[in-house]
């Protein structure tokens, strides 16, 4: 299980975050997003923040996709998470 949790925007954010599941490895080194599936949009974090349940043995790779992953794309906002076998 992973969780996200960001600041929602507020009047002062010039670029707020969102999550998105990049399908492979080429699209998280270069920050594609095409073929990305959107996870949580830039209020979903807020709060409590929300899961997300890693269902299968493989590679996930996440990033922000907000202003086409702006924040990617400058190596911030990027992370990939490979599940342990139990």
């Amino acid at each position: 299980m992973q969780f996200f949790k960001y600041d929602p925007p507020t009047e002062n954010t010039t670029i707020p975050h969102s999550v998105y599941l990049l399908p492979n490895l080429g699209s998280f080194i270069t920050c594609n997003l095409t073929g990305a599936e959107m996870l949580a949009d830039v209020t979903q974090g807020g709060g409590q923040g929300f899961e997300f349940v890693l269902k299968k043995w493989k590679p996930h790779y996440f990033a922000c996709g907000q202003h086409d992953g702006i924040h990617c794309s400058v190596g911030q906002m990027k992370f990939f998470v490979m599940p342990m076998l139990r």
